[in-house]
Protein backbone atom coordinates (compact mmCIF):
# COMPACT_ATOMS: atom_id res chain seq x y z
CA UNK A 1 0.00 0.00 0.00
CA UNK A 2 1.05 3.66 -0.70
CA UNK A 3 2.12 5.90 1.96
CA UNK A 4 -0.99 8.24 2.40
CA UNK A 5 -0.14 12.20 3.84
CA UNK A 6 -2.11 10.57 7.06
CA UNK A 7 0.33 8.05 6.93
CA UNK A 8 3.50 10.11 6.19
CA UNK A 9 1.92 12.73 9.19
CA UNK A 10 1.37 10.36 11.61
CA UNK A 11 5.23 8.15 10.75
CA UNK A 12 6.90 11.81 11.12
CA UNK A 13 5.66 11.89 14.57
CA UNK A 14 6.55 8.81 15.93
CA UNK A 15 10.16 8.95 14.10
CA UNK A 16 10.43 12.35 16.14
CA UNK A 17 9.57 10.84 19.42
CA UNK A 18 10.95 7.22 18.84
CA UNK A 19 14.67 8.54 18.55
CA UNK A 20 14.11 9.74 22.06
CA UNK A 21 12.81 6.21 22.83
CA UNK A 22 14.51 3.62 20.44
CA UNK A 23 18.39 4.43 21.20
CA UNK A 24 18.08 1.71 23.82
CA UNK A 25 17.19 -1.64 21.65
CA UNK A 26 20.89 -1.24 21.78
CA UNK A 27 21.49 -2.14 25.43
CA UNK A 28 18.90 -4.45 27.54
CA UNK A 29 16.65 -2.03 29.79
CA UNK A 30 17.32 -2.13 33.46
CA UNK A 31 15.36 -4.84 34.94
CA UNK A 32 15.08 -5.55 38.92
CA UNK A 33 12.88 -8.19 40.37
CA UNK A 34 10.80 -5.20 41.09
CA UNK A 35 10.14 -4.07 37.36
CA UNK A 36 8.68 -7.65 36.21
CA UNK A 37 6.85 -10.31 37.90
CA UNK A 38 8.35 -14.04 37.81
CA UNK A 39 5.07 -14.80 35.81
CA UNK A 40 5.62 -12.98 33.46
CA UNK A 41 9.32 -12.95 33.00
CA UNK A 42 8.40 -17.18 32.21
CA UNK A 43 5.88 -16.65 29.78
CA UNK A 44 8.31 -14.07 27.95
CA UNK A 45 10.77 -17.26 27.67
CA UNK A 46 8.08 -20.41 27.09
CA UNK A 47 6.28 -18.65 25.13
CA UNK A 48 6.39 -16.87 21.47
CA UNK A 49 5.14 -13.67 23.85
CA UNK A 50 2.07 -12.91 25.96
CA UNK A 51 -1.23 -12.91 25.53
CA UNK A 52 -4.02 -11.63 27.68
CA UNK A 53 -5.30 -14.63 28.15
CA UNK A 54 -1.44 -15.96 29.29
CA UNK A 55 -1.64 -13.79 32.03
CA UNK A 56 -4.74 -15.25 33.22
CA UNK A 57 -3.63 -18.91 32.63
CA UNK A 58 -0.30 -18.28 34.90
CA UNK A 59 -2.09 -17.01 37.33
CA UNK A 60 -4.61 -19.80 37.72
CA UNK A 61 -1.87 -22.82 37.49
CA UNK A 62 1.10 -21.02 39.24
CA UNK A 63 4.35 -20.69 37.76
CA UNK A 64 5.53 -24.42 38.78
CA UNK A 65 1.83 -25.64 37.48
CA UNK A 66 2.64 -23.77 34.11
CA UNK A 67 5.60 -24.92 33.23
CA UNK A 68 4.28 -28.42 33.97
CA UNK A 69 1.49 -27.99 31.56
CA UNK A 70 4.09 -26.46 28.54
CA UNK A 71 6.46 -29.62 29.19
CA UNK A 72 3.48 -31.93 28.96
CA UNK A 73 2.53 -30.72 25.22
CA UNK A 74 0.98 -33.54 24.05
CA UNK A 75 -1.82 -33.22 26.81
CA UNK A 76 -2.36 -29.60 25.48
CA UNK A 77 -5.36 -29.17 22.81
CA UNK A 78 -4.24 -26.91 19.70
CA UNK A 79 -7.53 -27.17 17.86
CA UNK A 80 -6.30 -24.29 15.54
CA UNK A 81 -2.90 -25.67 14.98
CA UNK A 82 -4.67 -29.03 13.78
CA UNK A 83 -7.21 -27.12 11.81
CA UNK A 84 -4.53 -25.20 9.87
CA UNK A 85 -2.55 -28.12 9.55
CA UNK A 86 -6.33 -30.40 8.12
CA UNK A 87 -6.68 -27.95 5.47
CA UNK A 88 -3.02 -28.12 4.22
CA UNK A 89 -2.68 -31.98 3.37
CA UNK A 90 0.67 -31.55 1.82
CA UNK A 91 2.25 -30.66 5.12
CA UNK A 92 1.38 -33.94 6.31
CA UNK A 93 1.99 -36.09 2.67
CA UNK A 94 4.52 -38.89 2.42
CA UNK A 95 7.39 -37.79 0.44
CA UNK A 96 6.49 -40.17 -2.57
CA UNK A 97 3.32 -37.27 -2.91
CA UNK A 98 5.37 -34.83 -1.62
CA UNK A 99 8.28 -34.76 -4.20
CA UNK A 100 6.01 -34.02 -7.38
CA UNK A 101 4.23 -31.50 -6.08
CA UNK A 102 6.72 -29.50 -4.37
CA UNK A 103 8.38 -30.08 -7.87
CA UNK A 104 5.28 -28.57 -10.14
CA UNK A 105 4.33 -25.87 -7.52
CA UNK A 106 7.82 -24.97 -5.99
CA UNK A 107 6.33 -21.49 -4.82
CA UNK A 108 3.02 -22.88 -3.39
CA UNK A 109 4.56 -25.57 -1.64
CA UNK A 110 7.30 -23.07 0.05
CA UNK A 111 4.76 -20.37 0.91
CA UNK A 112 3.05 -22.94 2.77
CA UNK A 113 5.73 -24.17 4.72
CA UNK A 114 6.57 -20.71 5.81
CA UNK A 115 3.82 -19.64 6.81
CA UNK A 116 2.91 -22.92 8.94
CA UNK A 117 5.89 -22.04 11.00
CA UNK A 118 4.81 -18.83 11.60
CA UNK A 119 0.98 -19.55 12.23
CA UNK A 120 2.35 -22.43 14.67
CA UNK A 121 4.32 -19.90 16.60
CA UNK A 122 1.53 -17.93 16.70
CA UNK A 123 -1.57 -19.65 17.38
CA UNK A 124 0.06 -22.65 18.71
CA UNK A 125 -1.20 -23.53 22.83
CA UNK A 126 1.93 -25.92 22.95
CA UNK A 127 4.00 -22.37 22.69
CA UNK A 128 7.02 -24.07 24.69
CA UNK A 129 6.99 -27.02 22.00
CA UNK A 130 7.40 -24.74 19.50
CA UNK A 131 10.08 -22.89 21.00
CA UNK A 132 11.91 -25.98 21.20
CA UNK A 133 11.30 -26.66 17.77
CA UNK A 134 12.90 -23.41 16.69
CA UNK A 135 15.70 -24.30 18.60
CA UNK A 136 16.62 -27.36 17.14
CA UNK A 137 15.62 -26.24 13.70
CA UNK A 138 18.69 -24.06 13.87
CA UNK A 139 20.63 -26.76 15.81
CA UNK A 140 20.49 -29.41 13.04
CA UNK A 141 20.07 -26.82 10.49
CA UNK A 142 18.91 -27.07 7.11
CA UNK A 143 18.55 -24.33 4.17
CA UNK A 144 15.04 -24.89 2.47
CA UNK A 145 15.53 -23.72 -1.09
CA UNK A 146 17.08 -26.76 -2.62
CA UNK A 147 15.54 -29.18 0.20
CA UNK A 148 11.85 -28.29 0.12
CA UNK A 149 10.04 -31.56 0.23
CA UNK A 150 13.30 -33.38 2.06
CA UNK A 151 12.78 -30.15 4.78
CA UNK A 152 9.14 -30.58 5.36
CA UNK A 153 9.84 -34.32 6.39
CA UNK A 154 12.56 -33.79 8.45
CA UNK A 155 10.24 -30.84 10.01
CA UNK A 156 8.08 -33.40 10.97
CA UNK A 157 9.56 -36.63 11.07
CA UNK A 158 12.57 -35.42 13.40
CA UNK A 159 12.53 -31.93 14.91
CA UNK A 160 8.72 -32.10 15.44
CA UNK A 161 8.74 -35.79 16.86
CA UNK A 162 11.56 -35.36 19.64
CA UNK A 163 11.40 -31.72 20.07
CA UNK A 164 11.10 -32.72 23.65
CA UNK A 165 11.95 -35.96 23.82
CA UNK A 166 15.33 -37.62 24.24
CA UNK A 167 18.38 -36.00 22.44
CA UNK A 168 19.57 -39.43 21.83
CA UNK A 169 16.43 -40.32 19.83
CA UNK A 170 16.48 -36.83 17.64
CA UNK A 171 20.31 -37.43 17.03
CA UNK A 172 19.87 -40.05 15.85
CA UNK A 173 16.48 -39.67 13.29
CA UNK A 174 18.29 -36.66 12.08
CA UNK A 175 21.34 -38.82 11.16
CA UNK A 176 19.30 -41.23 8.98
CA UNK A 177 16.84 -37.94 7.68
CA UNK A 178 17.47 -37.45 3.72
CA UNK A 179 17.73 -33.64 4.55
CA UNK A 180 20.70 -34.06 6.08
CA UNK A 181 22.55 -36.42 4.15
CA UNK A 182 21.87 -34.24 1.09
CA UNK A 183 22.42 -30.90 2.55
CA UNK A 184 25.94 -32.46 4.11
CA UNK A 185 27.10 -35.02 1.34
CA UNK A 186 26.92 -37.88 3.23
CA UNK A 187 24.55 -39.41 -0.09
CA UNK A 188 27.59 -38.95 -1.87
CA UNK A 189 29.89 -40.52 0.35
CA UNK A 190 31.38 -43.48 -0.59
CA UNK A 191 34.35 -46.46 1.21
CA UNK A 192 36.79 -45.02 -1.82
CA UNK A 193 36.37 -41.22 -1.34
CA UNK A 194 34.30 -40.42 2.56
CA UNK A 195 32.96 -37.20 2.45
CA UNK A 196 33.77 -35.34 5.69
CA UNK A 197 30.96 -32.94 6.04
CA UNK A 198 28.54 -35.07 8.05
CA UNK A 199 31.37 -35.81 10.38
CA UNK A 200 32.55 -32.84 11.24
CA UNK A 201 29.41 -30.99 11.76
CA UNK A 202 27.99 -33.53 13.68
CA UNK A 203 30.87 -33.62 15.85
CA UNK A 204 31.12 -29.98 15.87
CA UNK A 205 27.54 -28.22 15.48
CA UNK A 206 24.99 -31.42 16.60
CA UNK A 207 27.02 -32.99 19.90
CA UNK A 208 30.67 -32.50 21.11
CA UNK A 209 31.08 -28.89 20.05
CA UNK A 210 33.88 -27.05 18.50
CA UNK A 211 36.13 -27.76 21.43
CA UNK A 212 34.81 -30.63 22.83
CA UNK A 213 37.98 -33.60 22.43
CA UNK A 214 37.71 -34.33 19.17
CA UNK A 215 40.64 -34.30 16.60
CA UNK A 216 41.20 -34.69 12.15
CA UNK A 217 41.54 -38.03 12.60
CA UNK A 218 38.43 -38.42 14.31
CA UNK A 219 36.26 -36.33 11.80
CA UNK A 220 38.02 -38.90 9.25
CA UNK A 221 37.17 -42.04 11.06
CA UNK A 222 33.91 -40.98 11.73
CA UNK A 223 33.67 -40.13 8.11
CA UNK A 224 34.16 -43.93 7.27
CA UNK A 225 32.11 -45.07 9.54
CA UNK A 226 29.43 -43.47 7.72
CA UNK A 227 30.17 -44.38 4.14
CA UNK A 228 26.63 -46.19 2.76
CA UNK A 229 24.57 -44.16 4.45
CA UNK A 230 22.51 -42.23 1.84
CA UNK A 231 19.46 -41.73 -0.26
CA UNK A 232 17.25 -43.68 -2.49
CA UNK A 233 15.63 -41.99 -4.80
CA UNK A 234 16.23 -38.89 -3.41
CA UNK A 235 13.09 -39.66 -0.95
CA UNK A 236 14.37 -42.17 1.98
CA UNK A 237 17.38 -43.53 4.19
CA UNK A 238 18.97 -46.23 2.81
CA UNK A 239 21.86 -48.18 4.09
CA UNK A 240 24.09 -49.67 1.15
CA UNK A 241 26.64 -52.24 2.95
CA UNK A 242 28.48 -52.69 -0.61
CA UNK A 243 29.40 -48.95 -0.51
CA UNK A 244 30.97 -49.12 3.08
CA UNK A 245 34.29 -49.12 4.33
CA UNK A 246 34.52 -52.45 6.95
CA UNK A 247 38.18 -51.81 8.39
CA UNK A 248 38.57 -50.99 11.97
CA UNK A 249 38.09 -47.35 12.71
CA UNK A 250 39.32 -46.21 16.08
CA UNK A 251 36.60 -43.17 17.00
CA UNK A 252 37.33 -40.81 20.11
CA UNK A 253 39.65 -43.78 21.53
CA UNK A 254 36.63 -46.44 20.69
CA UNK A 255 37.64 -48.83 18.26
CA UNK A 256 35.08 -50.28 15.75
CA UNK A 257 36.03 -53.99 15.01
CA UNK A 258 36.00 -54.73 11.39
CA UNK A 259 33.89 -56.57 9.08
CA UNK A 260 30.31 -54.49 10.37
CA UNK A 261 28.08 -52.40 8.42
CA UNK A 262 25.36 -50.21 9.93
CA UNK A 263 26.83 -50.84 13.23
CA UNK A 264 29.36 -48.49 12.87
CA UNK A 265 27.32 -45.18 12.42
CA UNK A 266 25.03 -46.42 14.66
CA UNK A 267 27.73 -46.79 17.67
CA UNK A 268 29.58 -43.51 16.72
CA UNK A 269 26.01 -41.98 17.24
CA UNK A 270 25.63 -43.62 20.73
CA UNK A 271 29.34 -42.19 21.40
CA UNK A 272 28.44 -38.67 20.54
CA UNK A 273 24.60 -38.65 22.08
CA UNK A 274 26.55 -40.56 26.06
CA UNK A 275 29.60 -38.25 25.39
CA UNK A 276 30.48 -35.50 28.39
CA UNK A 277 31.44 -33.02 25.99
CA UNK A 278 28.07 -33.34 24.17
CA UNK A 279 25.98 -32.90 27.87
CA UNK A 280 27.74 -29.75 28.06
CA UNK A 281 27.41 -28.04 24.65
CA UNK A 282 23.79 -29.03 24.33
CA UNK A 283 23.33 -27.92 27.85
CA UNK A 284 25.55 -24.53 27.10
CA UNK A 285 23.44 -23.81 24.32
CA UNK A 286 19.96 -24.21 25.81
CA UNK A 287 20.94 -22.03 28.44
CA UNK A 288 22.14 -18.89 25.86
CA UNK A 289 18.98 -20.11 24.51
CA UNK A 290 16.38 -19.16 27.39
CA UNK A 291 18.55 -17.73 29.86
CA UNK A 292 21.13 -15.44 28.27
CA UNK A 293 23.92 -14.97 25.85
CA UNK A 294 26.48 -15.62 28.36
CA UNK A 295 24.64 -17.63 31.13
CA UNK A 296 26.42 -18.86 34.33
CA UNK A 297 28.76 -21.39 34.68
CA UNK A 298 26.40 -22.54 37.42
CA UNK A 299 23.44 -23.40 34.93
CA UNK A 300 25.51 -24.91 32.62
CA UNK A 301 27.45 -27.46 34.78
CA UNK A 302 23.92 -28.27 36.69
CA UNK A 303 21.97 -28.64 33.59
CA UNK A 304 24.76 -30.81 32.29
CA UNK A 305 24.61 -33.27 35.22
CA UNK A 306 20.26 -33.46 34.29
CA UNK A 307 21.46 -34.07 30.92
CA UNK A 308 23.74 -36.87 31.36
CA UNK A 309 21.67 -38.32 34.52
CA UNK A 310 18.45 -38.64 32.34
CA UNK A 311 20.05 -40.20 29.59
CA UNK A 312 19.16 -36.80 27.34
CA UNK A 313 16.08 -36.40 28.67
CA UNK A 314 15.12 -32.97 27.14
CA UNK A 315 11.95 -32.80 29.76
CA UNK A 316 13.63 -33.10 32.60
CA UNK A 317 16.55 -31.22 31.41
CA UNK A 318 14.28 -28.07 30.19
CA UNK A 319 12.42 -28.39 33.93
CA UNK A 320 15.69 -28.21 35.67
CA UNK A 321 16.66 -24.45 33.25
CA UNK A 322 13.55 -23.33 34.04
CA UNK A 323 13.12 -24.02 37.93
CA UNK A 324 16.34 -22.46 38.49
CA UNK A 325 17.50 -19.61 40.41
CA UNK A 326 19.32 -18.79 36.99
CA UNK A 327 16.61 -18.47 34.88
CA UNK A 328 14.42 -16.65 37.16
CA UNK A 329 17.35 -14.01 37.56
CA UNK A 330 17.70 -13.49 34.10
CA UNK A 331 14.73 -11.41 33.43
CA UNK A 332 15.40 -8.58 30.54
CA UNK A 333 18.90 -10.44 29.02
CA UNK A 334 17.75 -11.76 25.49
CA UNK A 335 17.23 -9.89 22.68
CA UNK A 336 14.05 -11.12 20.75
CA UNK A 337 15.57 -11.51 17.14
CA UNK A 338 13.47 -10.30 14.11
CA UNK A 339 11.08 -13.62 13.96
CA UNK A 340 10.62 -13.65 17.61
CA UNK A 341 9.61 -9.82 17.44
CA UNK A 342 7.35 -10.56 15.18
CA UNK A 343 4.94 -13.50 16.03
CA UNK A 344 5.43 -11.57 19.98
CA UNK A 345 3.75 -8.60 18.57
CA UNK A 346 1.30 -10.55 16.54
CA UNK A 347 0.80 -12.63 19.46
CA UNK A 348 0.49 -9.28 21.46
CA UNK A 349 -2.72 -7.72 19.43
CA UNK A 350 -4.54 -10.70 19.61
CA UNK A 351 -7.26 -11.28 19.08
CA UNK A 352 -7.74 -7.90 17.87
CA UNK A 353 -5.11 -8.48 14.82
CA UNK A 354 -6.41 -10.92 11.63
CA UNK A 355 -4.51 -11.81 9.02
CA UNK A 356 -5.65 -13.79 5.97
CA UNK A 357 -2.57 -12.95 3.65
CA UNK A 358 0.53 -14.60 5.33
CA UNK A 359 2.58 -13.04 2.55
CA UNK A 360 2.58 -9.85 4.69
CA UNK A 361 4.50 -11.63 7.66
CA UNK A 362 6.84 -13.31 5.16
CA UNK A 363 7.94 -10.59 3.18
CA UNK A 364 8.42 -8.81 6.81
CA UNK A 365 11.17 -11.02 7.51
CA UNK A 366 13.31 -11.02 4.47
CA UNK A 367 15.03 -7.76 4.96
CA UNK A 368 16.46 -8.40 8.81
CA UNK A 369 17.42 -11.58 7.41
CA UNK A 370 15.32 -14.38 9.47
CA UNK A 371 13.00 -15.87 7.02
CA UNK A 372 12.42 -19.40 8.57
CA UNK A 373 14.60 -22.32 7.12
CA UNK A 374 16.99 -19.75 5.20
CA UNK A 375 19.80 -19.82 7.07
CA UNK A 376 22.28 -21.36 4.34
CA UNK A 377 25.03 -22.39 6.62
CA UNK A 378 25.03 -25.19 8.91
CA UNK A 379 25.23 -23.72 12.35
CA UNK A 380 21.58 -22.07 12.42
CA UNK A 381 20.33 -18.85 12.80
CA UNK A 382 22.42 -16.68 15.18
CA UNK A 383 21.27 -16.88 19.12
CA UNK A 384 23.06 -13.78 20.21
CA UNK A 385 21.79 -10.01 20.20
CA UNK A 386 25.27 -8.78 18.51
CA UNK A 387 24.27 -10.53 15.49
CA UNK A 388 21.09 -8.39 15.24
CA UNK A 389 22.46 -5.17 16.18
CA UNK A 390 22.61 -3.77 12.61
CA UNK A 391 21.94 -0.45 11.11
CA UNK A 392 19.46 -2.70 8.77
CA UNK A 393 17.81 -4.83 11.08
CA UNK A 394 16.89 -2.69 14.23
CA UNK A 395 15.50 -0.34 11.28
CA UNK A 396 13.37 -3.93 9.97
CA UNK A 397 12.04 -4.28 13.13
CA UNK A 398 11.23 -0.90 14.13
CA UNK A 399 9.49 -0.30 10.44
CA UNK A 400 7.19 -3.66 11.08
CA UNK A 401 6.58 -1.98 14.86
CA UNK A 402 5.02 0.70 13.35
CA UNK A 403 3.60 -1.08 10.13
CA UNK A 404 1.40 -3.46 12.67
CA UNK A 405 0.25 -0.18 14.28
CA UNK A 406 -0.88 1.26 11.11
CA UNK A 407 -3.01 -2.30 10.02
CA UNK A 408 -5.85 -0.81 12.12
CA UNK A 409 -6.26 2.03 9.08
CA UNK A 410 -5.91 -0.30 5.76
CA UNK A 411 -2.14 -0.16 5.55
CA UNK A 412 -2.21 -3.96 4.88
CA UNK A 413 -3.72 -5.87 2.76
CA UNK A 414 -5.00 -9.30 4.54
CA UNK A 415 -4.31 -8.02 7.94
CA UNK A 416 -7.04 -6.06 10.11
CA UNK A 417 -6.20 -4.59 13.79
CA UNK A 418 -9.26 -3.76 15.52
CA UNK A 419 -8.36 -1.03 17.77
CA UNK A 420 -11.96 -0.82 19.67
CA UNK A 421 -10.93 -4.03 20.82
CA UNK A 422 -7.84 -4.04 21.92
CA UNK A 423 -7.83 -0.22 23.82
CA UNK A 424 -11.44 1.12 25.50
CA UNK A 425 -12.83 4.61 25.19
CA UNK A 426 -10.90 7.17 27.66
CA UNK A 427 -11.80 10.50 28.67
CA UNK A 428 -7.60 11.94 28.12
CA UNK A 429 -4.30 11.63 26.81
CA UNK A 430 -2.98 10.37 30.30
CA UNK A 431 -5.60 7.66 30.25
CA UNK A 432 -4.87 6.59 26.71
CA UNK A 433 -1.35 5.90 27.82
CA UNK A 434 -1.68 3.84 30.85
CA UNK A 435 -4.63 1.59 28.85
CA UNK A 436 -2.23 1.29 26.02
CA UNK A 437 -0.03 0.12 28.40
CA UNK A 438 -1.99 -2.17 30.51
CA UNK A 439 -2.72 -3.82 27.55
CA UNK A 440 1.22 -4.69 27.24
CA UNK A 441 2.08 -6.59 30.73
CA UNK A 442 5.63 -6.96 30.38
CA UNK A 443 6.47 -3.21 29.55
CA UNK A 444 7.44 -0.95 32.52
CA UNK A 445 8.26 2.63 31.28
CA UNK A 446 10.34 4.85 33.40
CA UNK A 447 8.75 8.64 33.78
CA UNK A 448 10.80 10.17 31.07
CA UNK A 449 9.81 7.54 28.90
CA UNK A 450 6.12 7.59 29.54
CA UNK A 451 6.15 11.42 29.01
CA UNK A 452 7.69 11.06 25.41
CA UNK A 453 4.86 8.19 24.88
CA UNK A 454 2.16 11.52 25.91
CA UNK A 455 4.57 14.61 23.73
CA UNK A 456 3.71 11.66 20.88
CA UNK A 457 -0.20 12.54 21.03
CA UNK A 458 0.06 16.13 22.42
CA UNK A 459 3.23 18.23 21.20
CA UNK A 460 2.39 20.67 24.82
CA UNK A 461 2.58 17.37 26.85
CA UNK A 462 -0.81 18.17 28.27
CA UNK A 463 -1.42 14.66 29.68
CA UNK A 464 -5.23 15.39 30.55
CA UNK A 465 -6.62 16.75 27.09
CA UNK A 466 -9.33 15.08 25.94
CA UNK A 467 -9.32 12.41 23.82
CA UNK A 468 -11.14 13.01 20.62
CA UNK A 469 -12.27 10.05 18.29
CA UNK A 470 -10.16 12.07 15.56
CA UNK A 471 -7.05 12.37 18.00
CA UNK A 472 -7.92 8.49 18.84
CA UNK A 473 -7.70 7.54 15.51
CA UNK A 474 -4.94 9.55 14.21
CA UNK A 475 -2.60 8.89 17.50
CA UNK A 476 -3.57 5.68 18.67
CA UNK A 477 -1.52 3.50 15.98
CA UNK A 478 1.66 5.19 16.49
CA UNK A 479 1.00 4.62 20.23
CA UNK A 480 0.97 1.04 19.92
CA UNK A 481 3.96 1.11 17.61
CA UNK A 482 6.39 3.24 19.77
CA UNK A 483 5.27 0.29 22.54
CA UNK A 484 6.24 -2.35 20.07
CA UNK A 485 9.21 -0.72 19.37
CA UNK A 486 10.38 -0.06 22.47
CA UNK A 487 13.26 -1.52 24.40
CA UNK A 488 11.25 -3.17 27.18
CA UNK A 489 9.13 -5.27 24.79
CA UNK A 490 12.10 -5.69 22.45
CA UNK A 491 14.20 -7.22 24.83
CA UNK A 492 13.07 -10.31 27.15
Amino acid sequence: MSLSRRHFLQASSMAAVGAGLLPGLLHPPPVSAESIAPELHVLNRLTWGIRQADVAHIQALGIEGYIEWQLNDSAIADPLVEDFIASRRLLTMSANELSPLAGDQYGVVLKTMLWARLYRAIFSERQLFERMVEFWTDHFNIPIGDYLSEKIIEDREVVRRYALGRFRDLLFASAQSPAILLYLDNAVSSKDHPNENYARELMELHTLGVDGGYTEQDVIEVARAFTGWGVRSGQEFFFDINNHDMDEKVVLGVTLPAGRGIEDGLQVLDIMATHPSTARFISYKLCRRFISDVPPDSIIDSTSVVFTQTDGDLRQVMRHIFTSSEFMASAGQKFRRPMEMLVAMIRALHPAISVSDSDTFIYALEAPGHLPFFWHPPNGYPDVAGAWMNTNSLLSRWNMAFQLGLASDGYFDGVTLNLAALIPPVATVDELVDAALAYFPAITLSDSDRALLIASIVRDGNAQQPVTDDLRATKLPGLLGLLLAHPAFQWE
